[in-house]
């Protein structure tokens, strides 16, 4: 009988813990629930832009962890805890990119030599109006240090996403060799190669053009930046000028594709585009001086042309304080604008979206959109700033380290805006991206709402 009713208890007692651990596993399951449906976000009643089509479809977006998890025409059923967000019929694009962006470059141009203390407060001001107007990702043309990137990554810096080229690598007396005629080259009296800013490095030779790439490269650059030829706001570099020897640049291209990455290369002229893309560049910014025969080398080698329209077009407002010398050089390479984009389109060469904004200008982003509107179409403007330049962003290949982006796919990153307004027919619409812009979504976050 002893045994009996040591078995009741025994059973009795298990049953109590297995009811106990029952009971624990649903309130466990519940709480878990709660967080996934807290971090589960609806948008309907939207027309969709998914980045790549010309067209909009009226549907309704789910994003679940930072992630897009369906894109549908139908209303999905969805759990009361799911945060909801009426579109009410604005138009829905992926977050706009910024292929030519100077983030770290952004410090008024009497500022501009002032302590890196200056230079990182303004950055950070530049980097917080950029994704709050609707560029949830940038890739940096050079000067932006890459632990801008980490910082903004971590949430510590309200910015948007960036690909950093970290310095830029130039020769002596090159478009990256800030100094003037009299201060000392610091390679020939054996100082750091870093100029005083630390976002341009000097490297002249196969050894140092190695060592200033993997350098960039160990500080967490996703692609590396060349100075190719003259340049407009470097003073003492004549447009003409042709930068880096061919052995030069294939030890940048080397060391870069070493890592899995590439080289983009500022030039504006044909015989320094030319010997960029022979020796392996893959991205070429600026190039308004190329002709008909390097443009169609560039198309058989896959090499990207970004240009800017409004900085090289004619409703460009200068900075306040440049030198008559840079307003020459740039008004002469502005007269090579038409013809290049006419030869991107002949022979329809990747572009992409860029502003390369500089000393405090950054507030003009939305200046772009209207610029390219004399060239392209309000869908071709929309995709070159999503898809295409997410497209060359991944070029940088297993650096570039985060989810797909660019478009409104199932699986893809939740960067995304709600626009007022018709873009699709009228881009000049998002010269006023303050206006336009309603809401800013980077990675599932929510950064901007200025929803009714």
């Amino acid at each position: 009988m002893t045994y009996v009713k040591q078995a009741i208890v025994y059973f009795v007692t298990l049953f109590r813990i297995i009811n106990l651990l029952m009971k624990f596993t649903y309130l466990l399951f519940t709480c878990f629930s709660l967080v996934l449906n807290a971090e589960t976000i609806l948008i309907k009643n939207a027309r969709i832009f998914n980045g790549v089509d010309p067209v909009l479809t009226k549907g309704h977006v789910v994003i679940k962890n930072g992630l897009i998890t369906q894109v549908s025409s139908k209303l999905p059923h969805i759990d009361s805890q799911v945060q909801v967000i009426d579109a009410k019929n604005r138009i829905l694009t992926p977050g706009f990119i910024d292929i030519h962006a100077h983030i770290q470059e952004n410090s008024p141009l009497k500022y501009s030599r002032f302590d890196r203390i200056v230079r990182g407060a303004f950055a950070a001001k530049a980097a917080e109006f950029t994704v709050r107007h609707g560029f949830t990702s940038v890739r940096d043309a050079g000067g932006t240090t890459p632990d801008l990137a980490k910082v903004i990554n971590d949430g510590a810096l309200v910015g948007p996403r960036i690909f950093s080229s970290g310095a830029y690598i130039s020769q002596t007396s090159g478009h990256g060799d800030w100094r003037q005629p009299h201060e000392p080259n610091p390679l020939l009296i054996h100082k750091s190669p870093y100029l005083m800013e630390g976002n341009s490095i000097l490297a002249d030779g196969v050894a140092q053009v190695l060592t200033a790439t993997r350098e960039n490269l160990k500080k967490g650059a996703i692609q590396i930046k060349l100075m190719g030829g003259g340049g407009v706001l470097s003073d003492f570099d004549p447009i003409h000028t042709i930068q880096y020897t061919p052995a030069e640049i294939r030890a940048a291209v080397q060391a870069a594709s070493d890592w899995g990455t590439y080289v983009m290369a500022h030039a504006y002229t044909r015989d320094s585009i030319a010997r960029l893309i022979n020796n392996g560049v893959k991205s070429i910014e600026h190039a308004l001086l190329i002709d008909d025969k390097t443009a169609k080398l560039a198309a058989d080698k896959g090499v990207v042309l970004s240009t800017q329209a409004y900085i090289f077009g004619p409703d460009e407002k200068i900075p306040e304080g440049l030198s008559q010398e840079s307003i020459d050089k740039n008004n002469y390479v502005k007269t090579g604008l038409k013809p290049l984009i006419k030869l991107i389109k002949k022979y329809n060469i990747k572009t992409g979206f860029g502003t390369d904004l500089f000393f405090g200008s950054y507030d003009l982003l939305g200046e772009e959109f209207a610029a390219r509107a004399n060239y392209w179409t309000p869908f071709e403007i929309l995709r070159q700033a999503t898809s295409e330049n997410a497209e060359i962003i991944r070029m940088a290949g297993p650096l570039v380290r985060v989810a797909k982006f660019g478009e409104i796919r199932q699986g893809w990153l939740a960067d995304l805006l709600l626009l007022d307004g018709e873009p699709h027919e009228d881009i000049t619409e998002l010269k006023d991206l303050n206006k336009a812009v309603r809401l800013v979504m980077k990675g599932g976050e929510i950064i901007v709402n200025k929803l009714d």
